[in-house]
């Protein structure tokens, strides 16, 4: 009995982590910002299963892109790599970058949901202008100048880690790499809220700085 008491708390406590670890009632379920939607769907507001002939953003992506081709990229004296700039590059960071730079409403979507509308309405007092693009003022708007943020769509590896004893050769931990490039994605995970604001890993003692700068 003792046995099996412990084998059910423990399943309790697995599925809290596991409920834990999804968008829905986080900051990216859009549901959460728009006053009159009626659907039930959450990942609508990104992707969509069914795509048409002739769009292949990937991943089934259902979110209008910025149109914004140039956001600069950051520089420093003592950096190796060489970012490219983001705008036009066809980078999974530019889909992070059309709800995040303010410039395309949330619920700009190519499909609708099947069993309601995406809404039209912020909810009050939130994140999001009347238009449905996020508010110059929310934590998560990053605008379109890249040049004061840590630089992404850059490749990472032996050309810049060889000669700087303070790169890491690979990054470590939760830290991951998109076809060998630093992206938005390489630290945040979009769909775990588990470490705000949505890292891949908790950042205590610097420890996602830290997978890839050898300090």
């Amino acid at each position: 009995m003792k046995k099996m008491l412990l084998f059910a708390v423990a399943m309790v406590l697995v599925a809290s982590v596991a409920s834990a670890l999804t968008i829905v009632g986080s900051a990216h379920d859009m549901r959460t910002h728009i006053s009159n939607e009626t659907s039930t769907q959450v990942c609508v507001y990104c992707h969509t299963p069914h795509m048409a002939a002739g769009r292949t953003q990937d991943p089934l992506w259902n979110h209008s892109l910025s149109a914004v081709l140039t956001y600069g990229v950051y520089s420093s004296v003592t950096m190796n790599a060489t970012p490219v700039e983001m705008g036009g590059s066809g980078a999974s960071g530019l889909l992070c970058m059309s709800c995040h730079d303010g410039t395309v409403a949330v619920n700009s979507l190519w499909k609708q949901p099947a069993d309601g509308n995406a809404g039209s309405s912020p909810v009050t007092g939130g994140v999001l202008l009347a238009n449905l693009a996020i508010s110059s003022s929310a934590s998560g708007y990053i605008g379109n100048d890249l040049t004061n943020d840590h630089p992404v769509n850059f490749s990472y590896n032996a050309s810049i880690t060889g000669g700087d004893n303070d790169l890491r050769a690979a990054p470590t931990g939760s830290i991951v790499l998109f076809g060998g490039s630093v992206q938005c994605g390489s630290c945040h995970n979009v769909h775990d809220p588990a470490f705000p604001p949505f890292l891949r890993q908790t950042n205590g003692g610097s420890a996602v700085c830290l997978a890839c700068h050898d300090k």
